[in-house]
């Protein structure tokens, strides 16, 4: 089914191993373990144990307070809402929110049996504990995402290739491709999702720090901001000149070497070579040839970013 996913399948078993575990250990209020866990399942390991300690923490603070205000001004509805109304600042002013609902949950418990007993403070505790650890316990389960994380990638590249190819073909005719805001929105997509994808890779790796895919899919963005550039120059392009037909033929290079980084040194002494033969050709003759010139040789800076946006990236880890 479309939406019966791993983290439905593990809430709903969580909720089911925490009610009965309680209710065999003898926990008072058990079914409330259940609750506990299905707001403990999380979407990555990361988070599951960052939302756990803030809960401890929160609940620590909160039922040590609500069983004082219940203890010296009475069991109440009236001192519950006091405590709720002192009690919520404090989970938002130290980032403990998480573990507001939670802990009213189990203050009522005190309001419901009148009590603030360490027996039933241990109770309350015990429920938390049940609950959180069996959630910790099946999130220790998380689908592998580095399949995708390589098709997205390996899609990155051939939308990248794609719209530099057409550039290339561009520059020889001054126009633009049709299909070419498809091809933009769609690299967009999906340097956004392998962003996502990288950061659920890297909060699912408990004793790992490497942030290689993180920081792989914003390069692909910084890409395509360069890109973009590019795409901008199109507007001013009106004549074709030998300086366009250089480009375009170094732009459809530069297409070809996407995802085969080993090409990268090379391209870069190639466009600097471009760049010398451009310093002695002629100038140009006319306003109109200046303003195109112009217009080529800053697409030619822009693509040389883009060059080195990638070549920053190999040379950092080492490719």
């Amino acid at each position: 089914m479309k939406y019966l996913d791993h983290k439905i399948i593990k809430t709903a078993f969580g909720a089911f191993i925490s009610v009965l575990l309680a209710n065999y250990l003898g926990i008072k209020y058990g079914a409330t373990a259940g609750i506990v866990t299905i707001i403990s399942i999380q979407s990555t390991k990361k988070e599951s144990l960052k939302i756990a300690l803030e809960r401890f923490l929160a609940s620590f603070i909160g039922l040590g307070l609500s069983s004082l205000l219940f203890y010296f001004l009475g069991f109440t509805p009236l001192i519950l809402g006091i405590f709720i109304l002192i009690f919520m600042p404090i989970c938002i002013k130290f980032n403990l929110f998480q573990g507001f609902l939670v802990t009213v949950v189990l203050s009522t418990h005190l309001l419901a049996d009148k009590s603030s007993s360490l027996k039933l403070l241990g109770n309350e505790f015990s429920i938390l504990i049940l609950g959180t650890l069996v959630a910790i316990i099946l999130n220790l389960y998380m689908p592998k995402v580095n399949n995708k994380i390589r098709d997205t990638q390996s899609g990155i590249d051939d939308i990248i290739r794609k719209i530099l190819d057409r550039m290339s073909s561009d520059l020889k005719c001054n126009c633009v491709s049709i299909d070419e805001e498809k091809l933009f929105t769609t690299l967009k997509s999906k340097v956004d999702l392998g962003k996502s994808l990288a950061l659920t890779d890297y909060n699912n790796d408990l004793f790992g720090d490497s942030t290689y895919y993180m920081e792989l899919f914003s390069m692909k963005r910084s890409q395509y901001k360069v890109l973009l550039r590019m795409r901008s120059h199109f507007r001013h392009f009106y004549l074709t000149y030998n300086q366009s037909l250089m480009i375009s033929n170094f732009t459809k290079q530069v297409s070809l070497s996407v995802g085969k980084e080993k090409l990268m040194p090379e391209l870069l002494t190639a466009l600097l070579e471009l760049k010398e033969i451009f310093k002695e050709m002629d100038l140009p003759k006319t306003r109109e040839e200046f303003e195109n010139r112009a217009t080529l040789f800053q697409f030619l800076n822009d693509l040389e970013d883009f060059l080195i946006i990638k070549n920053d990236f190999m040379a950092k880890h080492k490719l």
